[in-house]
Formats: structure tokens, sequence, C-alpha cells
């Protein structure tokens, strides 16, 4: 996966992976086909409207270039989302179409997406989390006696071990 110079620093690879645009869109069509199977099971919508939503809902049909360049112009990309998700399934289904993002709001996909990637993000974390924890012990265990200026307020101060 390309990753910008600047994106590089502040993440790692999986990390960066995981958000990254393919990722981030099986995490809203995750969340539309929840909503869609839950409200067809409490009657809120017919069964073969989540069906189809669920069946048509595939990244590989979004063209995510074209999402990133609306996404600005609606403040989100949740509202090109919910339309280009609502022309994917009219292809197949049109009567399903109808219900796709079904009583929900833009900012419920945004922020259960986002949700769903920091759930994911949590075993990646703590696995970089548990690699520094050895790290840092290894370089206390090593260097425990070494001695070094101590500082305080910027002056030297009595020496002090690293």
């Amino acid at each position: 996966m390309p990753v910008r110079l600047v994106d590089s620093l502040a993440s790692t690879e999986p990390l960066a992976e995981l958000f990254s645009d393919n990722s981030i869109l099986r995490a809203m069509l995750d969340f539309e086909i929840a909503l869609a199977h839950v409200e067809a099971r409490l009657g809120i919508i017919p069964r073969g409207a989540a069906e189809g939503i669920a069946s048509a809902a595939n990244s590989g049909r979004f063209d995510t270039a074209e999402l990133s360049r609306k996404a600005p112009r609606a403040g989100t990309p949740s509202i090109p989302f919910v339309r280009m998700l609502r022309e994917i399934v009219a292809a197949t289904n049109e009567a399903a179409a109808g219900f796709v993002h079904w009583g929900a709001t833009s900012q419920d996909v945004s922020d259960t997406a986002l949700i769903i990637l920091l759930k994911r993000a949590q075993p990646l974390i703590e696995a970089d989390l548990a690699r520094i924890e050895q790290a840092l012990h290894r370089f206390s265990e090593k260097h425990g006696n070494t001695v070094m200026l101590g500082r305080t307020l910027l002056q030297a101060a009595p020496p002090i071990t690293l």
C-alpha cells in the first residue's frame, strides 16, 4: 500500500493498512450491513431489503478516488458513500436501495466505522506497547548503572543514572 512520506511518520505499516481507504470503506459497509440486518430482524425494513443491501455491499464496487473527491464538499465521506451505496444496491435490487442507511445519520456511519477500526487497532497497539515495554526493560537493565548529568530547571544537578 502506498503511504505518503509525512503520514508514514505517525504510524506503523499495520496501522496504516488498517486505516487505509479500503479498510475505512469496509468498516462503513460493515455498519450498513449490520444496520440493515438488525432493522430487518426488528421488522423495521423488509428482510429482502437487508439481504439485497448485504449482497451488494462490496468495497470493490466503489470508486474510492471519486468518494475522496466528493467528501470535502459534503464535509464527510458518509454522504457520498451512502449515495454510492444506494446506486450500487439499486443496480441489483431497486426495492432494497430505498432502505439503504434507513433511519441513520451521516455521523452514525462515520462514528461507528471509526469505532470498528479502533477495535481492530486495539490488538496492534497492545502488541506495539508490549514490544516497547520489553525494549525499555532491556534498556533499563543494561543502563541501570550508567551515570549521567542530572538537570533541574536547565541547570546542572548531581549525577543520576540513565
